[in-house]
């Protein structure tokens, strides 16, 4: 249950702090005070998105906070998953709003839009003006239906969606392989002929860069010879034994100072590589031999292989990576039927378990959809509304080619609302045939089946009465008094058969101040409440019978 509300700097409300109570709670005040403001805020808490365009003018940040008490265990599970202390017993929900960054925190432990979310989700609902539009478009129907039983629904979407996954991934790769096996068919002698073409050419790893080099060694063998020579004959002179010579003459030194002991390390090292380095070069001026036949052969091969990268398109490695690729394809040519065989069988088996699993969903929005059905138009016929309703699960019917559009992320169902407001008229669509009035009536049922199915203790209204008047109006104003009876009801009406049922009564009205406005609150006594009334009844100066049928209304529902 709410018990406390206090805004800063959110729109017109400067600084407000408002302590909610059990029962039926009313708001009213005139139009623009700020009532909705108010309804706002407890969205921020339940889970709405913030903007910061809701700071108020001249001011940094926002903040919109509220508590909670009478914590079920069920909300205690899902704080604790979400690792969120207890806070001797109360949830504290502060939302800050800037225009850089939006902060939320349940006890003092920053959450994130889901997670809040997912923890109010069991505490409160909130119905807004506009949820009425929901009712005009079929595709909300479907969240509706399942926002009766969510916990079960949930179960099994789980189970569906395990299979609806795997199925999106099989028919990926069924259709990945048709289409491999149909581009072959279409290219398998192109194929055929690259890969004979390639193979016949017999590449091997780092081939091209070895033939490059052994032919700029054979066109530069006259320079590489003579560096070869010279460089060998200054080796087979003394430079080698006067390197020789300073390293014994550093060792000696050693002896005689610590210093040079790392000059003869390091003197030592550089002898023995220089002496193998020396033999190498010596070797390699030994075997440099020119072979004009063999430059010609590389020449030759080079510009074989430089015409099929060309002719390909691809560099030398994937030349060699390419053969390999055809090779594979190829090799598997006879065996392709069999393998789509294969893959059919496993998309087959997982289309229709997909489809046991999404069937076994729409059984259940069935059954859903029959409580719906029998307990909307009771609490409808409490309402006035006296009428047919049935809530229609359509499922799509298994499709015998395996197409899975079939499918969606909420299983093969769609939702549709006929009612029948004239006995002999027949059923129809909902959004076609109500008036605004009637859909206030339908929300209002909706809403009172939600929160006893969902056993939430907090509901809040937007004007739920929207378009009712009359006898009408009496009829919703005790329901709203009903739901009351075990639930926290908070409210904005303009009706006064629903505020004269009130247990509490909150006035919100604006003022303006060196020309800036601002929104107070106030709970009226019983005498202000009466006055309040009398001005809702009122279309300009409250008279006093006004004032007096007011506290009849009052006190004839104490």
């Amino acid at each position: 249950m709410l018990i406390k509300l206090k805004v800063q700097n959110f729109a017109i409300i400067e600084d407000i702090e408002i302590a909610f109570k059990d029962g039926l709670t009313v708001l009213t005040g005139e139009t623009g005070a700020g009532k909705s403001l108010i309804i706002d805020c407890i969205g921020l808490l339940l889970g709405e998105r913030a903007a910061s365009e809701m700071i108020r003018q001249g001011e940094e940040k926002a903040t919109v906070l509220g508590v909670f008490d009478n914590l079920t265990p069920l909300i205690k599970a899902a704080m604790d998953n979400a690792n969120i202390p207890e806070k001797d017993g109360l949830l504290e929900i502060k939302r800050t709003i800037s225009s850089s960054k939006n902060v939320i925190k349940i006890n003092d432990t920053p959450v994130t839009l889901t997670q809040l979310k997912n923890i109010m989700s069991l505490i409160a609902d909130i119905h807004q003006q506009f949820d009425m539009v929901k009712l005009f478009n079929n595709e909300n129907y479907l969240a509706m239906v399942d926002g009766f039983n969510s916990r079960l629904i949930n179960q099994y979407v789980t189970r569906y969606l395990e299979s609806f996954n795997e199925l999106k991934k099989q028919y990926d790769n069924y259709k990945a392989l048709v289409k491999k096996i149909d581009e072959f068919n279409h290219h398998q002698e192109e194929y055929e002929y690259a890969y004979n073409e390639i193979k016949a050419l017999g590449l091997y790893e780092n081939e091209e860069e070895d033939i490059n080099s052994e032919i700029s060694l054979l066109e530069n063998y006259d320079k590489i010879y003579s560096l070869l020579m010279e460089s060998k004959e200054l080796m087979d002179g003394d430079s080698l034994s006067n390197i020789y010579t300073i390293k014994e003459n550093i060792s000696k030194l050693s002896e005689y100072q610590n210093e040079y002991q790392d000059y003869l390390s390091r003197l030592d090292n550089a002898y023995y590589e220089l002496e193998d380095i020396f033999e190498d070069i010596k070797h390699k001026a030994n075997e440099l031999n020119y072979d004009p036949n063999r430059l010609d052969s590389l020449i030759e091969r080079s510009h074989a292989i430089n015409a099929l990268k060309k002719k390909y398109n691809k560099t030398f490695e994937e030349l060699l990576t390419y053969e390999s690729e055809l090779n594979e394809l190829l090799k598997y040519k006879e065996d392709y039927s069999i393998l789509l065989k294969e893959e059919k069988d496993k998309l087959t088996t997982i289309y229709h378990e997909t489809y046991l699993r999404a069937n076994d969903l729409h059984k259940v929005r069935e059954d859903i959809g029959l409580s719906i059905t029998k307990d909307l138009e009771k609490t409808l016929s409490e309402l006035a509304l006296s009428c047919r309703f049935k809530v229609q699960i359509n499922g799509k019917e298994k499709d015998p080619d395996l197409d899975i559009s079939i499918f969606n992320e909420n299983g093969i169902d769609t939702v549709e609302f006929y009612i029948e407001t004239n006995i002999g008229e027949g059923l129809k669509p909902l959004a076609k045939v109500v008036s605004g009035g009637e859909l206030s009536r339908i929300m209002l049922a909706i809403k009172i089946l939600y929160i006893k199915a969902q056993k939430i203790k907090t509901i809040i209204f937007d004007e739920i009465d929207t378009g009712i008047s009359g006898d009408v109006a009496s009829k919703v104003a005790k329901k709203i008094k009903e739901i009351a009876y075990n639930h926290q009801v908070i409210t904005i009406t303009h009706l006064p058969q629903v505020a004269s049922l009130s247990d509490h009564h909150i006035r919100i009205s604006k003022s303006v101040s060196n020309n800036r406005t601002y929104t107070t609150i106030k709970e009226l006594s019983l005498d202000e409440k009466i006055y309040e009334i009398a001005s809702l009844i009122s279309s300009g100066k409250i008279t006093d019978k006004q004032l007096e049928y007011a506290k009849e209304m009052v006190m004839e529902r104490k």
